[in-house]
């Protein structure tokens, strides 16, 4: 009875196996791990956003939707955007009535827009700015033809002397510092020469000797006169004379190579001389000028003929100016006649003038500037040039031609361009770039740019320039 119990178990259990295979929809159910879950419910734990409407969200989502950023992209990074800049690059060469024709951005014309009228180099001043300004009319004057050079001064070599020491010996004292004014005869320093004390001494025994043979000569003289000495007797006595006298002649002829002065040997030879007998020699200057370089200390041992001191007189220069190779023709001819004047400045002292004169040529070209140097004399009474300080000068060359002149306060730069302002009316001043043909001190000759008769600003220029360039500094067209 079992038996057939679990028999008939079996067949029911495998009954319902097969008709779980059989019918699909259960299977799908036995493989979906959400089977039997309402997903439709669950929706809003699965997307947060679910129930919004994100087409009202948009504007959160992107917080520039709407904006044209093309052009707020032109705005944050050219305040001009739209503007054609090129059109204002050459307005300081640009016609003047060329000017007031340019239209600005704001659709008027550009020369009465307050904030793009600096882009044609226009300044429109008030009544306090102009207080501060000074014009002149440019005008014609006499000028000679010029050429134009650059160059360094330097010492004269004619005028440049080395103090050495004729003895050896040891420094006992200076009494000078590079850069000290001397005058000529003025004591430097004092030297302790054994040598020199030797001379001094040797001296002193010759004039000693001297005065021994002159007595001794005497005497023979006198015994000969008597009938009492010999001829012979005088006659050698006169010799020994002599040549103490010849040796005292040499002895100080030794000194004076050695510096002394006639009074200082005068001195050893009347033996008032300490000083010289022990030795101490005194250096001094063989002329006026300054001490450019002392070469020994206090205590040094020097040589004979060591240098000690470096003098030169500073009151005349020499100069070097290079002349372009196309001016050569020019300049030789002229030297041919005789000496070119000119003149040089210096960065040091920009507004004087000095007058040169170019004195020769040097026999050959710079081959690395193709240029030729020209040897001028430079007066420098009041001492202030330097050597070693850069020039630039000019030659004048020929008769005197008329020229449009102005005050060198009037040029002003930007950029490698030079300009002036010119006073348009009593409100209104333009920039306007020139070229020049030389410059001459505080003086410049225009070449071109502007009109003979133009009222030019020559003090307070800088002033406008600030305005012109203030787009530079980030002025701009408000957006």
């Amino acid at each position: 009875m079992k038996k057939i119990f679990s028999a008939a178990v079996f067949i029911t259990l495998i009954l319902c196996f097969m008709a779980v295979i059989a019918d699909t929809p259960l299977f799908s159910q036995s493989t979906d791990a959400h089977a039997g879950c309402d997903h439709a419910k669950a929706a809003p734990a699965v997307d947060p956003h679910a129930g919004h409407d994100h087409a009202k969200e948009t504007p959160a989502a992107d917080p520039h939707a709407g904006h044209d950023h093309a052009a707020e992209e032109a705005c944050s990074t050219d305040p001009h955007a739209g503007h054609d800049h090129s059109a204002h690059a050459d307005a300081g060469k640009m016609p003047v009535e060329e000017l007031f024709k340019q239209e600005c951005e704001h659709k008027i014309k550009t020369i009465d827009c307050d904030e793009c009228r600096y882009e044609l180099g226009a300044v429109k001043i008030t009544d306090q700015t102009k207080a501060m300004l000074k014009t002149q009319k440019l005008a014609q004057e006499q000028r000679q033809e010029e050429i134009t050079f650059r160059g360094e001064l330097e010492y004269d070599n004619q005028l440049f002397r080395t103090v050495a020491s004729v003895v050896p010996g040891i420094i006992a004292s200076i009494t000078v510092r590079s850069g000290d004014s001397v005058e000529q005869g003025q004591v430097l320093a004092v030297i302790e020469s054994p040598e020199l004390s030797h001379l001094a001494l040797d001296l002193r025994k010759l004039v000693a000797e001297l005065e021994l043979a002159q007595k001794k000569l005497a005497r023979e003289e006198l015994l000969h006169e008597k009938k009492v000495g010999a001829m012979q007797t005088v006659q050698e006595a006169r010799a020994a004379r002599d040549l103490a006298a010849i040796e005292i002649k040499c002895s100080k002829e030794r000194l004076a190579m050695y510096g002394l002065s006639e009074k200082d040997i005068n001195a050893i030879t009347a033996g008032r001389s300490e000083s010289t007998q022990k030795g101490q020699l005194k250096i001094v200057s063989p002329m006026q000028g300054r001490v450019i370089k002392v070469h020994a200390n206090i205590g040094s041992a020097v040589g004979e003929q060591q240098a000690i001191f470096d003098i030169v007189n500073i009151g005349k220069l020499r100069a070097i100016g290079q002349i372009k190779e196309s001016d050569i023709s020019t300049v030789i001819t002229e030297l041919k006649k005789g000496d070119i004047k000119g003149f040089i400045t210096t960065q040091a002292f920009p507004d004087m003038l000095y007058p040169v004169k170019a004195v020769s040529a040097d026999a050959g070209l710079r081959t690395t500037t193709r240029t030729l140097g020209i040897q001028l004399t430079v007066n420098n009474s009041d001492e202030l040039l330097r050597p070693g300080m850069f020039i630039e000068g000019s030659l004048q060359i020929g008769r005197d031609q008329q020229k449009p002149v102005l005050p060198a306060s009037a040029l002003l730069e930007d950029e490698d361009e030079l300009f002036v302002f010119i006073k348009y009316n009593d409100s209104l001043y333009l920039r306007r770039d020139v070229t020049l043909e030389s410059r001459q001190g505080d003086t410049i000759v225009i070449g071109s740019g502007i009109n003979e008769g133009a009222e030019v600003v020559t003090e307070g220029g800088f002033l406008l320039k600030s305005d012109i360039l203030r787009g530079k500094m980030g002025a701009g067209c408000a957006h």
